[in-house]
């Protein structure tokens, strides 16, 4: 079975990426990391440049993933997650070599 693996790009407004960074690291990183599936879910931040941030996810299958997307909190935070960001959300589907 393939693991999911999302890298989603965030371009965040410089005034709210502290806040931002925080929010998330207490909503999304904690909540998720608990989820059934999840392997890895980590928030980095761009070293010269910290409103650039990017979402490294890894969930043993797709089934995960959905799941975790499905969840009520996660339709609760994401428009509040989006409203922060200076550009649209890039979300990118990643395999590995080794797969």
């Amino acid at each position: 079975m393939a693991k999911a693996r999302l890298l989603v790009e965030l371009d965040v407004k410089p005034n709210e990426a502290d806040s931002f960074a925080a929010m998330f690291e207490k909503e999304f990183i904690l909540r998720s990391r608990t989820e059934p599936g999840c392997e890895h879910y980590e928030l980095w931040r761009d070293a010269d440049a910290p409103a650039r941030m990017t979402v490294v996810e890894v969930w043993s299958d797709q089934a995960a993933l959905d799941t975790h997307l499905s969840l009520d909190w996660f339709a609760e935070w994401a428009p509040r997650m989006e409203a922060v960001q200076a550009s649209a959300i890039v979300v990118r589907k990643m395999v590995s070599v080794e797969d």
